[in-house]
C-alpha cells in the first residue's frame, strides 16, 4: 500500500477538482477541423466535427484512476 502525507492528499484533491472541471469543459464541446482537401466546394464538407474529449479519454482515465486510489493510501 502506498503512503501519503495529509498535504500530499490535499494536493491530489486539487488535481481531482481540476480534472473534473476539464472533463466538464471537454466532454460538451466539438472541435471543427479543416479538411486537407482544397477541392471541396461544399462548406459543410470542408470541416469535420471531432469530439475533443475522445482524443484524451485514455489519459483522463489513467490519471483519475490514480487519484481515486489515493483515498486508500495510508497517511504518514
Amino acid at each position: 500500500m502506498s503512503k501519503i502525507s495529509k498535504e500530499g492528499y490535499n494536493q491530489i484533491q486539487v488535481i481531482k477538482n481540476a480534472l473534473d472541471s476539464m472533463f466538464d469543459k471537454l466532454s460538451s464541446v466539438d472541435l471543427y477541423t479543416k479538411n486537407d482537401s482544397t477541392k471541396v466546394k461544399d462548406i459543410e464538407k470542408l470541416y469535420t466535427s471531432t469530439n475533443v474529449f475522445e482524443s484524451v479519454k485514455d489519459e483522463f482515465e489513467a490519471i483519475s484512476g490514480i487519484v481515486e486510489e489515493s483515498n486508500k493510501w495510508e497517511e504518514v
